[in-house]
């Protein structure tokens, strides 16, 4: 713990940056679990706040399961693994400098997720909401899939999805999710590949699932290659296959 080294935080929300420095050491591994945090004075003094500043952020930890705060004793790191709390997926989703295997998760979380969404679409999603979500990639595409509003397009493409299969979990993850990378850009890491292979793949998504031709098996298909090249750190994903015509173009993506 000696070794790290914390910024000073500005005054306004002070008590949230203290708290979002020490989350991020500990999800990264800087603090171990079974690592004592400073005492409040000295946190205080690293990050030139006042101990009751230092205080609210320490509780936050405690709240979230990632530090236990013993009366008159330490306070200690615990496992993040461990943590029961949904706020500390977010928490990991928001960290500046992600390890790779952080890279791996996210990665086939989102994946699987947009797996799921589409089977469900394709189990019991009405005609007319598949249908719709299938116009929202052809109006897309027709304005020539600007990249300025692929996030915009994504975000109503697959809460359309998610509507059509009626789960409402998973409607409400994808909004979440959607919210997180638009206060929190870097949140967004997608697997390179331009708006226009996106939306073309997604095109083929909607399509299938309207057509009722195996959309969850072709989504798999497409987008499980993805996994193997973010498993590897400094593994590029590979681009989408040049034989493809550029209807059926699919994107190496994650559901981000």
């Amino acid at each position: 713990m000696e070794a790290h080294e914390f910024r000073q935080v500005p005054r306004p929300h002070a008590a949230d940056a203290v708290f979002e420095q020490v989350a991020a050491s500990i999800l990264r591994g800087d603090l171990r679990p079974g690592d004592a945090l400073p005492p409040e004075r000295v946190l205080g003094e690293k990050f030139g706040v006042s101990r009751i500043i230092v205080r609210q952020a320490v509780h936050r930890l405690a709240d979230m399961g990632l530090v236990r705060s013993r009366a008159g004793g330490s306070t200690l790191v615990l496992d993040p693994a461990e943590a029961r709390d949904p706020r500390v997926l977010e928490l990991w989703y928001r960290l500046d400098r992600p390890s790779a295997r952080d890279v791996r998760d996210f990665v086939e979380r989102q994946i699987f997720e947009g797996y799921v969404i589409v089977h469900i679409a394709a189990l019991r999603g009405a005609q007319p909401r598949l249908r719709a979500a299938a116009a929202l990639a052809d109006e897309f595409l027709a304005r020539g899939a600007p990249e300025g509003g692929l996030l915009r397009f994504e975000t109503a493409f697959w809460t359309a999805l998610a509507e059509a299969g009626g789960n409402r979990l998973y409607v409400f993850e994808v909004r979440w999710w959607y919210r997180l990378v638009a206060e929190q850009p870097r949140a967004h890491r997608r697997i390179a590949s331009t708006a226009l292979v996106r939306a073309t793949f997604l095109r083929d998504v909607a399509n299938r699932l309207v057509d009722a031709r195996d959309a969850p098996r072709f989504y798999l298909q497409e987008t499980l290659p993805t996994i193997t090249g973010a498993a590897s750190p400094g593994v590029p994903a590979q681009p989408p296959r040049a034989k493809r015509s550029a209807r059926r173009t699919p994107p190496r993506r994650n559901l981000g």
